[in-house]
């Protein structure tokens, strides 16, 4: 009996699920760069692969972090990383259904209760479907923006005082996020919807720059696409990446969150350039993901994949 709480404890036990996800990822974007010169056609696989390992990583790391998963993590990341199909990305998606599956009912058997985030939920079933159809590349950006738009509930509510929702509150959202696949000026209105949702009630007026620059720059970039005609790349460059270089330097390094804000004017200045100077343009983006990794290199190392915490909180 004893034994088998000691497994039982280790099994529960997380582990830095995140981080190889991170290298891959870093990986992925430096040869999407690369390929820009060599094969442009491969530009959009390989960022895009990029983009689901800081996802894969992080929906892990927040909600199945456990190391009884830990073969299934692992098989999620081999297929995410084979550049040569799309129905290997489709199989990476499933083995994160089945992670989720599996941890959803070992947590009811557990008898915890937590609240119902459809958002975070959903997102997998949605990458399945959208890897198996690749029907284009702003089909892909649909899971993605349905799960930072749920994690980030957190972080807003953590540094702005928001009030969170959960359950049949998120639906609209939900839909208006599966509308934008369709419509892709609806991006900007889901978040403003979003962000009312998420201040209805209460805001905290203490300063925090990182949440704030996200709220401005991620409506600025996405209403002015609509006339500039380039949704895609003012998602990425000013939704998704400040989405998840605050939420994931909050959740592993919070102590450096305030200073994620001196990186996103760079990602403002990477969207608009492009329609002035593509080779400037490109400059800020990878100026701005080294400086992310600068402010989370704590968390990179063997300490980080042991127990999934910042060296620096073991001190």
């Amino acid at each position: 009996m004893k034994n088998r709480k000691i497994m039982d404890k280790i099994e529960i036990e997380p582990w830095g699920v995140n981080v190889p996800y991170i290298y891959l990822a870093t990986i992925m974007f430096f040869l999407g760069g690369l390929s820009l010169d060599i094969s442009p056609s491969y530009h959009p696989y390989f960022m895009t692969i990029g983009v689901y390992s800081l996802y894969f990583g992080m929906l892990q790391r927040l909600f199945f972090p456990a190391k009884k998963y830990f073969m299934t993590h692992i098989l999620a990341l081999i297929f995410l990383a084979i550049p040569l199909s799309h129905y290997f990305q489709f199989l990476a998606s499933i083995f994160l259904i089945v992670i989720e599956i599996t941890a959803l009912r070992d947590v009811k058997s557990y008898g915890s209760k937590f609240p119902v985030n459809i958002l975070v939920l959903s997102s997998p079933f949605l990458s399945a479907i959208m890897w198996f159809l690749f029907l284009n590349y702003w089909s892909l950006a649909i899971p993605i923006l349905i799960y930072i738009l749920g994690v980030n509930i957190g972080v807003f509510t953590a540094t702005l005082g928001a009030k969170p929702f959960f359950g049949i509150l998120q639906l609209p959202v939900l839909i208006m996020g599966l509308l934008s696949m369709f419509y892709p000026f609806l991006i900007p209105v889901t978040l403003v919807f979003y962000f009312l949702l998420l201040f209805r009630k209460r805001i905290n007026f203490k300063v925090n720059p990182t949440s704030i620059l996200v709220i401005i720059i991620s409506l600025l970039t996405t209403f002015s696409a609509i006339v500039l005609e380039d949704m895609l790349h003012a998602f990425y460059l000013d939704v998704m990446f400040p989405f998840f270089f605050s939420c994931i330097t909050y959740s592993t390094a919070r102590y450096n969150h305030q200073k994620v804000a001196y990186i996103l004017p760079l990602l403002l200045l990477s969207y608009y350039f492009r329609f002035i100077n593509l080779e400037v343009s490109g400059i800020f983006l990878p100026v701005s993901y080294l400086y992310f990794l600068f402010l989370i290199k704590d968390t990179l190392g063997i300490t980080g994949i042991k127990v999934g915490m910042s060296a620096k909180y073991l001190k």
